[in-house]
């Protein structure tokens, strides 16, 4: 997914084979930055002289340069050194600091993704949410059933925690409430729009963008939490991990969430913050949406929330649990369960991290003053990381 940029690299007005031409020079070995810079896709990176970059650098000199690469190393460029010697000194790049960082993991589901790699979304069913954009939150995933007479469904979510685990809620993988004829099937990945394949968009220029197709992989194992109690109201240790049959190659459109690992946010409350939701689940107009949309929620107070929810005698448990959101016609839904409560650190560079997951909430949704319970991930981190598996 590349969008238009203001900066351009000089020599792109060239011809193709002119640019290639230029730059086919040997890569010095001395690193020169000139300072931190944000790469296209968000990192951090360094800004240097094009030839101090190999990533880049092969690209520019490889077979397969096209106008989608062409586009993405004008996103990348970052100044212009006049008193340079060589050609390829004189543009400078943003450069990502670790270019092997996705590769971190290697063919462990173990393992998590490294600072960097987690939590970036490449644009700076939900109820009263607007539409996300083209890659916009990209962690989100779907849960496939299939239903008798070669029928499917998409009726829960979840997201994305490394190569090979999602992370859900209990409920979406044993209830008594599911048809005995709809089997889990395999968990979609890089969806945007489901009435299409690939998502495209037209830019404002009058050209087409598309993203890569969705990816499905097939569900090898599914680990409920041992404490979960399927016809409870309380839906206390309503969490669940999916672990799917291989690995998944991460890209613009797929990319793990962060998880709130950290002893500073294991700590913390969230208590009057705003988080944000993304899925396909029930909307104002119709059973669902097409398009993955957003919305951000205020976490309440977990007294307030409690004393709340004590009036129809469901308990809610402020360790195990936390709640958000409760303004007018604006809630996750029915075919959000799963999805991920999500939040940004405290600078806009930071990543996101996952906070909750969608539980239950009241019917009919939206409801003024009645927020959505959401399994408080925080609690659950050393569960998490016992019942990941290479």
């Amino acid at each position: 997914m590349f969008s238009s940029a203001a900066a351009m690299f000089r020599l792109v007005e060239l011809s193709v084979g002119i640019f290639v031409a230029l730059y086919v020079l040997t890569i010095n070995a001395v690193f020169v930055s000139y300072g931190v810079c944000n790469t296209p896709f968000g990192l951090q990176g360094h800004c240097v002289p094009l030839s101090d970059c190999p990533t880049l650098y092969g690209l520019v000199t490889g077979k397969n340069l096209n106008n989608q690469i062409i586009q993405f190393l004008r996103q990348s460029y970052c100044g212009f050194d006049t008193n340079a010697t060589w050609g390829q000194d004189k543009t400078r790049v943003c450069c990502l600091d670790n270019p092997n960082a996705e590769n971190l993991e290697g063919d462990s589901g173990k393992l998590l993704p490294s600072k960097g790699v987690c939590g970036v979304t490449f644009n700076t069913r939900i109820f009263g949410g607007v539409d996300t954009e083209l890659g916009e939150y990209p962690w989100s995933a779907l849960i496939k059933y299939q239903r008798p007479y070669n029928a499917m469904a998409l009726n829960c979510a979840g997201v994305l925690i490394n190569r090979r685990y999602v992370l859900s809620a209990a409920h979406c993988l044993r209830n008594p409430n599911i048809p005995t004829s709809w089997k889990l099937d395999s968990v979609r990945l890089g969806e945007w729009n489901i009435s299409s394949n690939p998502d495209c968009i037209q830019t404002a220029d009058g050209h087409s963008r598309c993203s890569d197709p969705y990816v499905e992989v097939k569900i090898e194992r599914i680990i409920i939490h041992e404490k979960y109690m399927p016809q409870s109201l309380s839906e206390f240790y309503d969490i669940a991990l999916i672990r799917m049959a291989e690995n998944v190659n991460y890209s613009d459109m797929i990319r793990p969430i962060c998880l709130p690992s950290t002893n500073e946010l294991r700590q913390m409350t969230f208590e009057n913050e705003y988080a944000d939701v993304a899925g396909w689940g029930r909307t104002e107009v119709s059973s669902y949406s097409t398009v993955k949309k957003k919305i951000s929620l205020i976490i309440w107070h977990t007294d307030a929330c409690e004393a709340q929810f004590k009036k129809i005698n469901i308990p809610v448990n402020q360790t195990l649990q936390l709640c958000a959101g409760g303004q007018a016609k604006q809630d996750t839904c029915q075919g959000d369960s799963g999805a991920p409560l999500t939040m940004r650190g405290r600078d806009m560079n930071a990543p996101y991290f996952v906070v909750g997951i969608v539980s239950f909430g009241m019917q009919p949704c939206g409801l003024e003053s009645w927020p959505g319970i959401y399994t408080r991930v925080t609690h659950y981190i050393d569960w998490i990381m016992q019942n990941l598996e290479d």
